[in-house]
């Protein structure tokens, strides 16, 4: 595993820089150097519990100052990559056309583009399961932005680019 210190610097909010953020932690937690033992725990991990050691331990070492300001965000995305196994990030699948190829209901991405705060983090976690389960990859940076954005007409921005990507290669019956 690569030993990567924490970032004196805060994260910036530039798309490029979270994405390669994603990227890393993702290739940190499904490496088969990553300890077993934390893998578990971050998997365990919910919002309606108090965060792990292993998630303190990961979070001081491995994110941005500043990670702190969004600690079910970042439980959420920690505990959504674990449970996706050894390749769960994938640059070049957007969320919104894995899930519709999968035939994900919609009324289920609804809920989910919709809700906020410990209802997105649960419903991100039932989605993660649910794509895991179908042996998907996606691009967790659409799942990290939605979660991490905080301006309104940003956050707009993301769950139209889901929803668009999920629209856009939604198998009908006639097809």
């Amino acid at each position: 595993m690569q030993n990567v210190a924490a970032s004196p610097t805060p994260v910036s909010h530039e798309p490029q820089s979270l994405a390669r953020l994603i990227g890393r932690v993702a290739g940190m937690i499904s490496s088969e150097n990553f300890p077993s033992g934390d893998r578990a725990a971050l998997k365990r991990l919910a919002p309606d519990r108090p965060p792990s050691l292993a998630f303190y331990r990961f979070c001081f070492l491995h994110l941005p100052e500043g990670w702190q300001n969004n600690i079910g965000a970042w439980q959420t995305l920690l505990a959504g990559l674990a449970v996706m196994g050894t390749q769960p990030h994938r640059p070049d699948r957007p969320v919104g056309q894995a899930l519709a190829e999968h035939r994900y209901r919609e009324a289920r991405l609804e809920r989910l583009l919709k809700a906020r705060d410990d209802v997105l983090y649960t419903l991100t976690l039932r989605l993660a399961r649910f794509l895991a389960a179908k042996g998907e990859s996606v691009n967790w940076l659409d799942l990290a932005n939605l979660l991490l954005t905080k301006d309104w007409d940003k956050h707009e921005a993301v769950r139209l680019k889901i929803a668009g990507d999920y629209y856009h290669h939604q198998k009908t019956d006639k097809d």
